[in-house]
């Protein structure tokens, strides 16, 4: 009997290559269906990563040039024409071709403003594939350099304290002694002949108080008391902020000294031992709170060089120290709320090349402006915020008590049982706290100087700070120097010193406000 045959018949090969049966037979390359798209998609974005590298490598490439053609042509020291000097930047480079017309040239007395514009046109290799629209990429460069200045305000603010008559660390110099050179040269260096009616400085000395002078004193609105010095009490609200409120009712400092010392220190008695501990005290008032002195007055918005530089070369140190109040002074003649103050004084008394100043941060298109107007305040200091006093009412509100204090040293007389209304006015007590108020507390001017920097900062005012205390470890100076880092408007732009470079970092300051600078 014959078996059935089970054998499976296969369809006959007709000759085909076996190479070629196996590929169609094998079932290994299911996957690679699966892939092939996924390949696409990979070399797709990964030419257009190439052509994006390529295209911002030469727009990087084209920028640089740009910026450096442009800061060699605003160069006031060098004498070729500035548009020469920008094209052979670009020629050099090779991208003469992508200079985009002729550079702008604007230039006056001790000025020149460059700006130049550029172009790149690059071929694609892969994006042109994916989409035809796509054949090319470009990118415009532009870059403007100023050397010299435009519109700049600054407000030099110096401490006067009793402290700066101090003896500096290792030598036989004072403080003050090496201050007054180094402001007289930053005068010097921001009057010079080509910052003509573009720089305006206003001075600004302080120690326990800031002497407004009285034409400012007279433009604001105060409850006068007295006519023997012009300090005003600013409320805690103005330390919050730039702006100054000119309709605030002030209430006008009294002309008072609380300072046991008279200029120059202690009596020599109290000082080798020989005396008493009444010849602590002294009857001089040459340190009132509010200072006195004509040349301890701001003097506000200035390009007059020899009134600022005589002032500063009067300069002496007395009473304490209240960096806040400085600082509030200072920023105050720098923002454009002040006009509203400076609208008021007597002509003259602003320089004429800056009436209309303090300026608006912001360019004010309706006039032409075009750049920003630049503000930048320098705040020395060779110590920290203390505590302030002020007599209670009840002892300053009579005309002879006012006029008593005005000329005589109230630590003296509490000491020595003298008064303007008798022999034993202080007889029965002695008590410095039972007269007097503490109007600023350390913590209270530390908390305004705060909020008072942060203010600056944000409205665009660019500080420098200045900390000479040197070498001094006590808590109150490193606290100082604390607070003075964290008002600059940059870690670099705060100076510590104990007084030795004070010249070089006044220098160094001048220039970063006159040097050239790329504006955009």
């Amino acid at each position: 009997m014959t078996r059935p045959d089970h054998t499976v018949q296969r369809p006959a090969d007709h000759g085909l290559p076996k190479a070629v049966l196996r590929f169609v037979r094998s079932e290994d390359g299911n996957l690679f269906i699966v892939f092939l798209p996924l390949l696409f998609i990979m070399l797709a974005f990964g030419g257009m990563a190439v052509d994006f590298m390529r295209f911002e490598t030469k727009r990087a490439m084209l920028q640089g040039v740009t910026d450096r053609a442009t800061l060699a042509a605003a160069n006031l020291a060098q004498t070729q024409d500035p548009k020469a000097v920008v094209v052979d930047y670009f020629t050099k480079a090779g991208m003469a071709d992508q200079l985009s017309g002729d550079p702008v040239i604007d230039q006056t007395v001790g000025r020149r403003q460059v700006s130049v514009k550029s172009a790149v046109v690059m071929d694609t290799f892969f994006l042109r594939m994916l989409d035809g629209k796509l054949q090319t990429l470009s990118a415009n460069a532009t870059s403007t350099a100023v050397q010299g200045v435009g519109a700049v305000e600054v407000s030099l603010v110096l401490d006067l304290s009793g402290s700066m008559y101090n003896v500096v660390n290792g030598t036989t110099e004072r403080r003050i002694d090496l201050l007054r050179p180094a402001a007289e040269n930053f005068i010097n260096d921001l009057t010079k002949p080509e910052f003509l009616n573009r720089i305006s400085v206003s001075l600004v000395p302080y120690s326990e108080q800031v002497n407004v002078g009285p034409t400012i004193f007279n433009a604001l609105n105060v409850n006068r008391t007295h006519a023997f010095s012009h300090c005003v009490e600013l409320p805690g609200s103005a330390f919050t902020t730039t702006t100054f409120d000119s309709s605030t009712t002030l209430t006008q400092t009294q002309a008072l000294q609380t300072n046991a010392f008279g200029y120059g220190g202690p009596s020599p008695q109290w000082t080798t031992g020989t005396g008493s501990t009444r010849d602590f005290y002294r009857a001089d008032h040459d340190q009132p709170v509010c200072p006195r002195f004509t040349y301890e007055r701001i003097i506000p918005i200035s390009q007059d060089k020899t009134r600022l530089v005589n002032a500063i070369r009067l300069m002496q140190p007395r009473a304490g120290t209240s960096i806040f109040l400085g600082l509030k002074w200072g920023v105050a003649l720098l923002d454009p709320s002040f006009r509203t103050v400076t609208a008021k004084l007597p002509t003259g008394t602003i320089d004429p090349a800056f009436v209309g100043r303090p300026l608006a941060y912001d360019p004010d298109k309706s006039i032409g402006e075009s750049v920003r107007t630049l503000k930048y305040m320098v705040l020395m200091t060779d110590g920290f915020n203390d505590n302030s006093f002020r007599l209670q009412p009840e002892f300053y509100d009579d005309p002879s008590e006012r006029f008593f204090w005005a000329n005589h040293n109230f630590s003296w007389f509490i000491n020595n049982g003298a008064s303007p209304l008798g022999p034993n006015y202080f007889a029965t007590d002695t008590a410095f706290g039972n007269f007097t108020t503490q109007f600023y507390t350390r913590d209270q001017g530390v908390g305004y100087m705060r909020s008072m920097c942060d203010a600056a900062r944000n409205a665009g005012i660019v500080v420098y700070t200045i900390s000479m205390s040197g070498d001094d470890t006590s808590p109150e100076a490193i606290s100082g120097r604390t607070e003075m880092s964290a008002c600059a408007y940059k870690p670099s732009y705060f100076f510590a010193t104990s007084g030795s470079n004070l010249n070089q970092i006044f220098q160094q300051i001048s220039r970063q406000i006159t040097d050239l600078r790329l504006t955009q």
